[in-house]
């Protein structure tokens, strides 16, 4: 009795001091869906952040990562992870305008910030915290990480060159919203449909011209094969902003350790996947000019009254929502402190 006494004793010592150090061992795989399809860019992105998350956990969380409509269809994945289908979702806040009407304003406001506004914004005044709030306002159990920002996008692609507002009346456009609604109350032909209908429109003439995003994804795209003329700027999107919204159950389940190392891995990831995309857009740019793409930059006039179309549409749509009021009112109030500031230190070049 005695013998069998000592040896559970030295079992329970075993125990004791190994059962922690297991636990820290422990593997947590997450479910991650992207919001393209696999060999895209912006999967890459996801497929990058992927790698920094697993290193800063020292291969603790891994996200097993899946390209857009593998575990759901691409619109359902914020219900999906709300509901616990799956860990966390790789996206961009304008998916879910059925579901929130004021979202498209986390991934760009028309004619506002760049990339590095929005980034103020989200950090110094107060965006981030308003984003998690209209998030769970619309009874989402969901936690937002803010994920890289996409730098200004191109404005339409077409086959002549669009520089005065008269040169876009009568054109079938493929615009997001926004912006097409914007175009769309002054008169315009707006024709909303997904990424992968765009090339086949433009062949059978059901599109005159389209925007989809930056160069380095629109060149994978292949629309310069049809289209030749690049309009800029991105007024409709001069920066959009990427998330990871996590289940708020699965993110509370990690030990402290991990969700800080989770967390800096995705602040990391947002720095740095931003640079490489504008690497890539750089290359890709080289790429289009070298099959013959022009680039033109409309008329001061039109960039100036479309600008002035967004802010008077946002303003409008504010009067009648006051969550999409809370966030445009930020914006805006943001942006007073923010652009005489960076117009000031800001070196033309």
């Amino acid at each position: 009795m005695k013998k069998m006494i000592k040896i559970l004793f030295v079992i329970g010592l075993i125990l004791l001091f190994t059962t922690p150090a297991l636990a820290e061992k422990k593997v947590i795989k997450w479910k991650v869906q992207g919001f393209v399809p696999a060999g895209m860019l912006f999967h890459e992105t996801l497929v990058r952040m992927a790698d920094k998350v697993k290193k800063a956990t020292n291969g603790r969380l891994i996200f097993e990562v899946h390209p857009a409509g593998a575990l759901v269809p691409p619109f359902e994945g914020i219900k999906a992870v709300s509901h616990g289908a799956y860990q966390a979702q790789y996206s961009y806040s304008a998916m879910w305008v059925g579901k929130i009407p004021v979202s498209p304003l986390f991934t760009a406001s028309p004619g506002g910030m760049n990339a590095l506004g929005m980034q103020m914004w989200l950090n110094e005044g107060g965006g981030l915290k308003l984003w998690q709030e209209i998030y769970d306002d619309y009874g989402f159990n969901v936690k937002i990480l803010p994920g890289p920002p996409i730098a200004m996008e191109d404005f339409m692609w077409a086959k002549k060159p669009l520089r005065k507002i008269e040169d876009f009346k009568g054109l079938k456009m493929r615009m997001m919203p926004l912006m097409g609604d914007v175009l769309q109350e002054h008169g315009m032909s707006v024709i909303f449909c997904p990424g992968g209908e765009i090339m086949p429109n433009l062949q059978r003439g059901v599109l005159d011209a389209a925007e989809y995003s930056i160069p380095a994804f629109d060149k994978t795209l292949g629309i310069w094969e049809v289209c030749k003329y690049v309009m800029l700027p991105g007024i409709h999107q001069p920066a959009s902003m990427t998330e990871l919204i996590v289940n708020k159950e699965a993110y509370a389940a990690l030990p402290d350790d991990l969700k800080g190392a989770l967390d800096a891995a995705i602040a990391q990831s947002r720095l740095d996947e931003w640079l490489w995309m504008e690497q890539e857009n750089i290359k890709a740019v080289k790429f289009l000019k070298d099959k013959g793409i022009t680039w033109v930059t409309m008329d001061p006039e039109t960039i100036t009254t479309m600008q002035k179309w967004a802010a008077e549409y946002l303003t409008k749509r504010s009067s009648k929502d006051k969550n999409f009021a809370k966030v445009w009112n930020s914006i805006q109030a943001f942006s007073k402190t923010w652009y005489p500031y960076h117009n000031l230190y800001n070196l033309p070049h």
